[in-house]
Formats: structure tokens, sequence, C-alpha cells
């Protein structure tokens, strides 16, 4: 039994995803706990999504995964 390579990468990509939510809760979580007003918490946690998103993304096109 053969897995499809597409489906694969689908499902590397899926992680990433996860992956990167955490990061952009955990970032979320700790700018609204230095006090920060709600809106700059989700600007925080939208970047740091974005950031670790294409960090992953990059780190595994460089190595050949995708």
């Amino acid at each position: 039994m053969s897995t499809d390579p597409m489906t694969i990468k689908i499902l590397v990509v899926a992680l990433c995803v996860t992956a990167s939510t955490c990061v952009a809760l955990l970032a979320g979580y700790l700018e609204r706990r230095t006090g920060a007003h709600p809106a700059t918490a989700v600007l925080r946690a939208g970047t740091a999504f974005a950031g670790a998103l294409a960090l992953e993304i990059l780190v595994l096109s460089t190595l050949g995964a995708l």
C-alpha cells in the first residue's frame, strides 16, 4: 500500500498551520497578559502566525519536503 505524495504534502502543510496557530495563540496570550489592548494582542498574534508559518514553509521547502 503506497501513499500519494500530494497527500503527504497536504498533511505536512496542515501540521505547519496547526503549529503556527499554537504559536499565535501563545503570542496573543502573552501580549494580553502584559496589559496590552486586545486589538494589539490580536495584531501580535497575527504577526506571530504569519512569521511562524513562513519560516516553517521556507525550511520545509529548502529541505525538499514540499
